[in-house]
């Protein structure tokens, strides 16, 4: 909005003419107090707003926690055109540190809406002090705050009247609506924050005698969450459990799905390390007979990896209905594992198989969820087992962090920007051998 067009904030305002009628000057202020879920967008316009129609100086005061509190403060000498081009001084400290009238304010939980401030001389949160009268004013937010409205005149204007103190009041109404809408937007963000920092996939573990790389992208990037898990354990022996698979569905229930997998891997390493087992009793855990909920279905692979002395890898893959993993050998070779085993959740006891793969140094083992090879080009061509093991040939023997950058790579190049299903990829490389430096004399 044009500061202009604001009600109370035009040149003839500043210059001593009569002030914006309260219905405008209201209008005006739900309509700017609206636009933003940014909480200190809306504290700036909430400055900014009665200066000077109600008050030559504004602050806001919002207490959040029993540590923190924001406050916002402007006057009519710097209150500019607009909240976005006015001084800012605003700041979060201890409520403690806040002048003693405003603490005092900010304790009272019920009574009046609306409490006079007398003549005198009073400190304002940035540490200055304005020689005036006013109000303070209670906002309305919903127990997710304690906040005051303060408004001072200079000594040499009129007191506040019943006219001024309902104005006063029924400004806080937008105000406070605000600062709801913002404190819940931003409890919200850091509530999805801390769920995605749980259930992004973490970096694997570094292993002796293994190379391990993994990528991962969700069908919707914004949220940074799938349904594709993908996860490495470190064991104690030095080798390491890992599982990908592919939840059914999407968004956030498909990604919790992923995370309890995940943090089911992380229990059961301490009961058993095999594979095939793990694979059993994640599957049995799907199935509640006593829960509503529907089961929640995923195809899986779960494996093992240790280096053997000779440098050799020694990979046990027990699988649930998930795509067959991909060796690379050191000739370019790429074979399919086609190891089998019932999706995930589909019956109980389920039914599940197993194989045993050897990678000598320099080969790769790579495991990959749908959305690699289903991804569908502009003309709809999907990219397809046969490309991605086309892509998998040309670098053979390639360390596994840029096999996987480059699987991941080159679908976003084939997807040229469509939609695509969320990408989950699992590199292991039995290390190659290392020559001796020198030579034998």
């Amino acid at each position: 909005m044009d500061p202009a067009l604001v009600p109370g904030h035009g040149a003839s305002d500043r210059t001593g003419d009569a002030p914006a009628p309260p219905r405008d000057f209201l209008l005006a202020a739900y309509r700017m107090l609206g636009r933003s879920l940014s909480l200190h967008r809306s504290a700036r316009a909430a400055v900014w707003l009665p200066v000077p129609v109600l008050a030559g100086t504004a602050a806001l005061v919002l207490v959040t926690g029993p540590q923190r509190a924001h406050w916002w403060t402007t006057d009519a000498r710097t209150a500019g055109n607009g909240p976005e081009r006015m001084p800012v001084r605003s700041a979060e400290q201890p409520p403690v540190v806040l002048p003693d009238w405003i603490r005092s304010a900010l304790a009272v939980a019920d009574g009046p809406w609306v409490r006079p401030v007398r003549s005198g001389r009073w400190g304002l949160p940035d540490g200055t002090e304005r020689h005036g009268h006013g109000v303070v004013v209670r906002l309305p937010c919903d127990h997710l705050c304690q906040g005051v409205l303060v408004l001072l005149r200079e000594a040499n204007r009129p007191a506040f009247d019943d006219a001024d103190n309902s104005l006063a009041i029924r400004y806080a109404e937008p105000v406070g609506r605000a600062v709801t809408a913002a404190l819940l937007y931003r409890d919200q963000v850091r509530v999805a924050d801390a769920l995605r920092a749980t259930l992004r996939p973490a970096a694997p573990p570094p292993v002796a005698g293994l190379d391990l790389a993994t990528a991962y992208r969700p069908a919707r990037e914004a949220m940074h969450m799938s349904g594709d898990v993908v996860h490495v354990e470190p064991l104690a022996d030095g080798g390491v459990l890992c599982i990908l698979g592919d939840v059914c569905g999407k968004g956030v229930d498909a990604a919790v799905a992923g995370g309890q997998l995940r943090q089911a891997l992380r229990m059961l390493r301490r009961v058993t390390e095999q594979p095939l087992d793990i694979l059993a009793v994640l599957n049995d855990a799907s199935f509640d007979l006593n829960s509503a909920a529907a089961t929640q279905f995923a195809t899986v692979v779960v494996g093992s990896a240790r280096a053997t002395p000779g440098g050799a890898v020694l990979l046990r893959l027990a699988a649930g209905g998930h795509l067959p993993p991909l060796v690379v050998r050191r000739t370019g070779e790429v074979e399919a594992v086609r190891i089998g085993g019932m999706m995930l959740g589909a019956d109980v006891p389920g039914t599940f198989a197993e194989a045993v793969v050897w990678l000598a140094p320099g080969e790769t083992c790579v495991l990959y969820t749908d959305g690699v090879t289903e991804a569908r080009g502009p003309s709809g061509a999907m990219f397809g087992p046969d490309r991605l093991a086309t892509l998998l040939a040309d670098y053979a023997g390639a360390p596994a962090a840029v096999v996987a950058e480059r699987i991941e790579q080159r679908v976003v190049d084939w997807l040229t920007g469509a939609y695509h299903d969320d990408i989950a990829i699992l590199v292991v490389r039995a290390q190659p051998a290392v020559a001796p430096r020198g030579g034998a004399r």
